[in-house]
Protein backbone atom coordinates (compact mmCIF):
# COMPACT_ATOMS: atom_id res chain seq x y z
CA UNK A 1 0.00 0.00 0.00
CA UNK A 2 1.25 3.51 -1.12
CA UNK A 3 1.63 6.29 1.55
CA UNK A 4 0.38 9.58 0.44
CA UNK A 5 3.89 11.07 0.68
CA UNK A 6 5.03 8.18 -2.17
CA UNK A 7 2.06 8.60 -4.22
CA UNK A 8 2.29 12.46 -4.44
CA UNK A 9 6.43 11.21 -5.01
CA UNK A 10 5.04 9.43 -8.56
CA UNK A 11 2.76 11.97 -9.63
CA UNK A 12 5.59 14.60 -9.17
CA UNK A 13 7.50 12.65 -11.12
CA UNK A 14 5.44 11.47 -14.31
CA UNK A 15 4.63 15.62 -14.05
CA UNK A 16 7.85 16.00 -14.11
CA UNK A 17 9.06 13.40 -17.35
CA UNK A 18 6.04 14.87 -18.96
CA UNK A 19 7.45 18.55 -19.22
CA UNK A 20 10.88 17.00 -20.07
CA UNK A 21 9.32 15.58 -22.94
CA UNK A 22 7.64 18.00 -23.86
CA UNK A 23 10.14 20.90 -23.75
CA UNK A 24 12.59 18.32 -25.62
CA UNK A 25 9.59 18.22 -28.34
CA UNK A 26 9.26 21.85 -28.83
CA UNK A 27 13.18 22.55 -28.67
CA UNK A 28 13.24 19.51 -32.05
CA UNK A 29 11.09 21.63 -33.62
CA UNK A 30 12.33 25.02 -32.91
CA UNK A 31 15.42 24.15 -33.99
CA UNK A 32 14.30 22.04 -37.12
CA UNK A 33 11.99 24.51 -38.27
CA UNK A 34 14.64 27.20 -38.28
CA UNK A 35 16.50 24.84 -40.32
CA UNK A 36 14.77 24.81 -42.78
CA UNK A 37 13.50 28.58 -43.21
CA UNK A 38 9.83 28.45 -41.78
CA UNK A 39 8.72 31.53 -40.61
CA UNK A 40 8.27 32.10 -36.87
CA UNK A 41 4.22 32.60 -36.83
CA UNK A 42 4.12 29.10 -38.66
CA UNK A 43 6.82 27.47 -35.97
CA UNK A 44 4.35 29.00 -33.17
CA UNK A 45 1.86 27.39 -35.04
CA UNK A 46 3.41 23.81 -35.25
CA UNK A 47 4.51 23.78 -31.49
CA UNK A 48 0.39 24.52 -30.64
CA UNK A 49 -0.49 21.86 -32.91
CA UNK A 50 2.08 19.15 -32.21
CA UNK A 51 2.19 19.82 -28.48
CA UNK A 52 -1.09 21.08 -27.62
CA UNK A 53 -0.58 24.29 -26.30
CA UNK A 54 -1.42 27.71 -25.59
CA UNK A 55 0.02 30.26 -27.78
CA UNK A 56 1.61 32.23 -25.14
CA UNK A 57 3.62 28.84 -24.17
CA UNK A 58 4.66 28.19 -27.48
CA UNK A 59 5.71 31.70 -27.47
CA UNK A 60 7.79 30.73 -24.15
CA UNK A 61 9.37 27.54 -25.72
CA UNK A 62 10.29 30.21 -28.83
CA UNK A 63 12.01 32.38 -26.02
CA UNK A 64 13.98 29.57 -24.80
CA UNK A 65 15.12 27.50 -27.98
CA UNK A 66 15.11 29.78 -30.50
CA UNK A 67 18.03 32.17 -31.97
Amino acid sequence: MCTVFEKTRKNGIAEGEMIGEAKGEAKEIIETGFEFGISEEDILTRLQQKLNISMQKAQEYLTMFGK
